[in-house]
Formats: structure tokens, C-alpha cells, sequence
């Protein structure tokens, strides 16, 4: 495996703990909305550093694409954070994978174009495993279904997300344009924090779950700056997307290896549950590694 293929592999690794974490904490009690802004500013605040090393002179008359990109994450974001407070860690983070697939589907959408075999069969593959993946959740509760559509509408977003970045960034100032996206997420939710504590002091988490807030917003923030230069210092976009994909199962492993030491209990779920979600996830997977093949110049 080439050496910059251990970037996007530890990232996705440091994005499933990152969950973990979060999911601990909102158990401990922070809510969805403080957890998703001290997120916001921590991530902005990891990429901050990243405008000082843009070599490209940077077009300030352009600043409207960031400012929209940032708009974009801050509402993918919000769908994620709502998704994992309402479910289950093994569920949601693997359906993030599936934004590869969207970024391809917008992608064809944007350029008229009619989608390839492949992405036919990597789509249907992966409805598949999102219907297995939610097979016993359904069964057992009414919730699963609006828990998977909030994670799969993250997803979405998030895809266009990165079609705004690949249209324009390359133009303002790559890494400029990462940083003025993040920055205003920061100030919004800075400014929401405060206004908070101001109104409700009881909104705001207590030591023991801010730390863990903290630490996933953190971990989120490193794994971002890493997938971002990685990608703007190789031609690999392919193998780099699919071993970042692997954050599914990474979730996976690792709530089955050290979740009960992080107050995560879900391998212990009911009736195969688990187990159907592992499943589903490899059929994810398989799906995303197709979907993006598909994509490779041949």
C-alpha cells in the first residue's frame, strides 16, 4: 500500500472514534446543539492556521463560494449531529460512507450526463445494505427510519459540499478557501455559545461530557486537515476515497474492541442487530469501492 494511503486509513480511524466519543458525551448529558457548536468551533479553529500557508494569491472578490460552502457544511453537520444523538454509532457512521456515492451522482447530474453501469450497481448495492443495515432497527422501533434519513441526508449535503470545493477552491486559494469556510462556521457557533451561556447556563455540559465533546470535535478537526492536504498533494483521489470509506467499519471494529471502555454497549444489541448492521456496512462498502472505480479515468 503506498504511504500516503496511511493518511485517509488513520483518518477514517480518528472519524469513528470522533463518534464514539460524541456519542459518549451526549449520553453524559450535552445536548445535540451545544455538542454540534463546540464542534463548529474547534474544527474552525484546527483550520486556521491553514490560510497562512496558501501560496496562490487569494481572489477576496470570490469570497461568496466559501461563505456558501461553509453555509452547506454547517447544515450537513447539524443533520449528522442530530442523526447520532437520535441513534446508534455502528448505524449512522456508516452511512456516511455513502456520500462518495452521492458526490458521484451529483456529479452526473451537474454535467448532464446519464450514469454509468457501474454507478447503477453501486447504488442499488448500496440501498441493499442500507436496508439491511436497518433490517432489525425497523423491526424494533419506528425511529430507525428517520435516523437513517437524517444520516443519509448528511451525507447528501456533504457531497455537495465537496462538488463546491472542487469547483472553487482551486480558484480562490485551495487552502485559503478551506479556511474562510471553517472560520465562519467558528464565529457562528462562538457567537451561539455565548448567547447561550448568557440565556440558559443549565444548556451548556458539565466537565464530565464537555471533555468528550471536545476530544470529538478535536479528532474531527485533525482528520479534516489531514484528508484535506493529502488529497491537494496527490493524484490518488480514487484509492484515497476508498480507504477513507472505510469509517464504517472502523465504527465497527472499534466499538467492538474498545466501546465497552468508552461507555459504548451497542455490540451488545439485541436480536442480531449488530450483526445485520455489519453486514450491511460491508455491503456499503463495496458499493462505495465501485462507485468510485467508476469514476476512474481510465
Amino acid at each position: 500500500m503506498p504511504w500516503y494511503l496511511l493518511v485517509p486509513f488513520f483518518s477514517a480511524a480518528l472519524y469513528a472514534l470522533s463518534s464514539i466519543f460524541l456519542k459518549r458525551g451526549m449520553k453524559e448529558g450535552a445536548s445535540a446543539i451545544y455538542s454540534f457548536h463546540v464542534s463548529n468551533l474547534v474544527i474552525g479553529l484546527c483550520f486556521l492556521p491553514l490560510i497562512f500557508l496558501e501560496k496562490q494569491t487569494i481572489h477576496w472578490e470570490q469570497i461568496q463560494y466559501p461563505i456558501l460552502t461553509g453555509v452547506t457544511f454547517f447544515i450537513g453537520s447539524w443533520f449528522t449531529f442530530i442523526a447520532i444523538h437520535r441513534g446508534d454509532v455502528s448505524l449512522v457512521t456508516p452511512l456516511m460512507g455513502s456520500k462518495v456515492i452521492f458526490v458521484a451522482l451529483f456529479a452526473l447530474v451537474l454535467a448532464s450526463q446519464p450514469p454509468s453501469s457501474a454507478l447503477i450497481i453501486a447504488s442499488v448495492l448500496s440501498a441493499i445494505g442500507i436496508a439491511v443495515m436497518g433490517a432489525k432497527d425497523f423491526a424494533q422501533s419506528s425511529h430507525a427510519a428517520l435516523t437513517i434519513s437524517l444520516a443519509l441526508t448528511s451525507s447528501a449535503v456533504f457531497a455537495l459540499c465537496d462538488i463546491f470545493v472542487r469547483k472553487w477552491a482551486p480558484d480562490f486559494g485551495p487552502l485559503a478557501f478551506l479556511t474562510v469556510s471553517t472560520a465562519g462556521l467558528a464565529l457562528v457557533s462562538l457567537v451561539a455559545l455565548i448567547l447561550m451561556a448568557r440565556k440558559n447556563r443549565a444548556s451548556m455540559a458539565g466537565p464530565g461530557p464537555r471533555k468528550w465533546i471536545i476530544w470529538s470535535s478535536t479528532l474531527i478537526g485533525i482528520q479534516a486537515i489531514g484528508m484535506g492536504y493529502i488529497i491537494s498533494t496527490n493524484d490518488d483521489t480514487t484509492g484515497i476515497n476508498v480507504v477513507y470509506g472505510s469509517r464504517g467499519l472502523w465504527a465497527i471494529i472499534l466499538i467492538v474492541l474498545v466501546g465497552p471502555l468508552l461507555g459504548n454497549h451497542e455490540r451488545q444489541l439485541a436480536k442480531n442487530v449488530f450483526l445485520y448492521r455489519l453486514v450491511g456496512t460491508l455491503l456499503l462498502m463495496l458499493a462505495i469501492v465501485i462507485a468510485v472505480m467508476a469514476g476512474k479515468p481510465s
